[in-house]
């Protein structure tokens, strides 16, 4: 279901995105800037005139190529003359060694190789964009080629002047752009700032200025592979205040940490612009984006810059059009703004520089866009009606999914005990540091090593970690800014746990030994994984839908669901038993298979078969809509063409191609949605089994921890009871969830009236106790970490005396903080045990 930027929020009813400003930098070439952009424009149109036929491609690229590198800067135009400069001179020597009759052919074929008729400027890498401005000629004869290399010396050395004497106007508003406010931050350190340009070349200028300026620097473009610009990445993120980056960042990277952009070279396709902006106004970015787009719209005697002006004329409309469309939209859909409004923005520039008399022509088509059409369209796309319409069953039900996603997130505490008690088993050295972070001076190169599959995944690890942290808020202090969040996805941990496992792979089946403190018999905990399969296809062979990890409990033949972090409240036996009775977990796998994974199957079939009615609703009416559009075109061109209108045809044939395009693809993503719902069962699989064992010889458990269960557990049903009638006379909602499964350290799950606005209910999270008046509270650890994870919305409810008559709870709101500082920690430990009788006989011996 399509949503907007600005429509989207959290389950508390918070936006997902916050606001963006973008503001335009104009600044005005000097004389001599814009008279080398006078001869280089008037070189391109000499030598790369406009064309027809199968050069028509061609030539507009390289047009376009150069026509950027201009914009770009001056030491980018510089470099590409230069090296036009040798390759046609090459060029020329090559075509005077041949015989003249020959030399055509040779041309010709040149042309021809250089790129694919239907490839746009934007799909082209940086090595083709230098070999069409380096190697591509429109020339048909040596003379032509002469004279061209005679004008590129003269260019060159224009340039060449420009760029060693005269001001730079472009890096001159870069630089007294970074004085301005929103980047204070920047200039003490603390901030991030990306600054997009189109070219290589202009990319080292400005890291050299940049560092000149006192600024730290990365860099990001097309020539890393995806490991390198994930580490680029994360050098920015950790090291460097600054990225410079081509459209090779544009997509694909999270930068989410940065919310500080400069568009030092505006794109001509305009949705790069929302590409661009996606890496920083996206969903984790907590503060306000600030977006400069800079542009050339006139020289300094006031000649008009003609791509610069077009550009100028077009973000004035954009700010003009906020009020239509939306503060936050804008970028969103201009390129679907241009397009309902026929406006070919990168045609535009490259014909206005070829014949700039129809500048005033282009400027008055950006001034009739009209935003209302986008309104138009979106009412009969159904964009708008999903704008309005929200199920309220199925976010009710959403809703309660999100509780218990968040309850059964995983605990960074467990993580960081994983992670180090696996680093020493593998070998590498994790220190504490004194600010309660940690650090890693050195990764060993076998856990470096491209062999590891988790390298070949997610890259290498550094070598060194100066600051490592398992919690994700430690990131949002002003200590924590630099450091490493380490877990599942890291590629530090990713290569520990491969090491680990491989370490442990005989392990796998076998059977632990633990002790429960509170357990009068000896029971099993099997570890068993349990996946619901979708439809495969030819892309995705694997198509696991849901996977889970579960704990079944068997005692006496019978078979329950635990929680899997029940094994955090069992101790590992001191001395476990040399002989361990033989397992066979089939009747666990059995439970699973028939009970709870068919129920899983179930609710998540219905599930994929909601969505995939929402989306065929949405697509049927889209498409129709789109369809309908595009057979008026084609019945419009044909009754054109047949009043003799002569030069239709080929745009009627490309009309008619789009109508059969758009049926196609059609029939194909609705005969596609069949497959969204099929939910099959996966497989089940037997990972461990641990033998749970009473408190016995083995280990000491303080005896006022061994109570009568019988006893126990009519005080926990009754205060149970009474934390149950307090909330429904309070209007709240509580489910018992003390029994399920997945309940993950509390009783119940209590849920407050909807909000009026946004149909959101608040909810407590609460863990029941009921005691004699006096004694201690005890926490399993699962139960304080759970507490400590879920902060506000964790509650502990004291019952005392609980089967007395006008029972209450006492109600602490955030134990895990509030409590902090008294809570103390009871480890069960291996003992001495010392005889009664014993000491009495030595007792007052003195």
């Amino acid at each position: 279901l399509r949503r907007l930027k600005e429509d989207l929020r959290d389950m508390n009813g918070r936006r997902l995105f916050p606001d963006r400003h973008v503001q335009t930098v104009a600044f005005h070439l000097n004389l001599e800037e814009f008279g080398l952009y006078k001869s280089v424009t008037a070189y391109i149109n000499q030598f790369l005139p406009q064309a027809s036929g199968r050069q028509k491609q061609n030539i507009a690229l390289t047009r376009t190529v150069f026509q950027r590198r201009l914009a770009s800067s001056t030491h980018a135009i510089h470099e590409s003359l230069k090296r036009r400069l040798e390759k046609q001179k090459k060029l020329v020597e090559d075509l005077e060694a041949l015989p003249a009759n020959q030399r055509a052919r040779y041309l010709d074929r040149l042309r021809g190789r250089l790129s694919d008729d239907e490839v746009d400027e934007d799909d082209l890498d940086d090595v083709a964009r230098d070999r069409l401005t380096d190697e591509f000629t429109a020339a048909v004869e040596l003379d032509q080629l002469r004279a061209e290399v005679a004008a590129l010396k003269d260019l060159v050395e224009q340039a060449r002047r420009v760029r060693e004497h005269a001001p730079d106007s472009k890096l001159n508003a870069l630089r007294e752009c970074l004085q301005r406010a929103q980047f204070a931050e920047l200039r003490d350190g603390r901030g991030k700032l990306l600054i997009f340009t189109e070219h290589c070349d202009t990319l080292n200028y400005l890291k050299e200025h940049l560092a000149r300026w006192g600024y730290s620097t990365t860099e990001i473009h097309g020539g890393m592979n995806p490991h390198e610009r994930k580490a680029a990445q994360d050098d920015f993120r950790y090291n460097k205040q600054i990225c410079v980056a081509t459209e090779a960042a544009g997509e694909g990277i999270n930068l989410q940490f940065c919310h500080l952009m400069i568009n030092y070279d505006l794109p001509w396709n305009p949705t790069r612009l929302e590409q661009r902006l996606g890496r920083i106004h996206r969903i984790g970015q907590e503060r306000d984006v600030y977006a400069f787009n800079f542009v050339a719209d006139k020289s300094e005697d006031g000649q008009p810059v003609i791509e610069g002006a077009i550009l100028r004329r077009l973000l004035d409309k954009l700010d003009a059009m906020r009020d239509a469309l939306g503060p936050n939209r804008i970028f969103d859909v201009i390129g679907e703004v241009l397009s309902i409004n026929e406006v070919n923005l990168s045609e535009m520039l490259r014909d206005a520089a070829y014949d700039p008399r129809r500048l005033d022509e282009y400027l008055d088509q950006i001034d009739r866009i009209d935003p209302e059409r986008l309104r138009r369209y979106e009412e009969a796309t159904g964009i708008a009606l999903a704008r309005e319409h929200i199920d309220l069953e199925w976010f009710t039900q959403f809703q309660n999914r999100n509780l218990e996603i968040e309850e059964r997130r995983l605990m960074p505490e467990y993580v960081a005990r994983q992670f180090l008690a696996a680093s020493e088993l593998v070998g590498l050295k994790v220190e504490a540091r004194a600010d309660g972070f940690y650090r890693v001076e050195h990764v060993p190169q076998d856990l470096r090593s491209e062999r590891l599959d988790a390298v070949r995944r997610l890259g290498k690890p550094e070598t060194s970690y100066r600051k490592i942290t398992f919690q994700k808020q430690a990131l949002e202090t002003d200590q924590g800014q630099d450091a490493h969040l380490l877990g599942p996805g890291h590629p530090l941990y990713a290569v520990v746990d491969e090491k680990l496992n491989a370490r442990l792979a005989e392990a796998r089946g076998g059977v632990g030994v633990f002790v429960d403190p509170h357990a009068r018999m000896p029971y099993r905990i099997h570890l068993i994984e349990m996946e619901i399969k979708g439809e495969p296809s030819p892309s995705r062979p694997n198509t696991t839908l849901y996977s889970e990890l579960l704990a079944v409990r068997e005692h006496e033949g019978q078979f329950s669901l635990l929680p899997p972090e029940v094994l955090h409240d069992l101790a590992p036996h001191a001395h476990p038993p040399s002989r361990v009775p033989k397992v066979d977990p089939q009747g666990a796998l059995d439970f699973v298979k028939a009970l709870y994974q068919l129920e899983q199957r179930i609710r998540i079939q219905q599930e994929r078969q909601h969505y995939a009615k929402v989306v065929r609703d949405y697509l049927t009416k889209s498409f129709d809509a789109r369809i309908r559009a595009s057979e008026s075109r084609v019945m419009a061109l044909r009754a054109r063409e047949a009043a003799g209108e002569t030069a239709l045809a080929l745009a009627r044939q490309q009309a008619e191609d789009d109508l059969r395009d758009l049926q196609r693809t059609r029939a194909e993503r609705l005969a596609g949605l069949d497959r969204l719902t099929i939910a099959r069962s996966g497989p089940v699989r037997h990972l461990a089994t641990v033998l749970v064992l009473p408190p016995g010889d083995s280990a000491a458990i303080p005896a006022e921890w061994i109570e009568d269960e019988e006893a126990k557990r009519e005080i926990e049903l009754a205060a149970m009871r009474v934390v149950m009638e307090y909330e429904r006379a309070r209007g709240w909602e509580p489910f018992d969830v003390s029994d399920l499964h997945d309940r993950c350290g509390f009783d119940i799950r209590s849920l407050g009236p909807a909000d009026v606005a946004t149909g959101q209910r608040p909810v407590r999270r609460i863990e029941v106790k009921g005691r004699q008046r006096g004694h201690p509270i005890r926490l399993t650890t699962n139960e304080w970490l759970k507490a400590r994870q879920l902060a506000q919305s964790y509650f502990l409810y004291v019952v005392w005396d609980p089967k007395q008559k006008g029972a209450s709870p006492l109600i602490v709101q955030d134990p895990g903080h509030v409590l902090e500082h008294v809570a103390r920690e009871i480890r069960t430990i291996s003992h001495v045990e010392l005889p009664a009788e014993a000491i009495e006989r030595v007792a007052n011996r003195e």
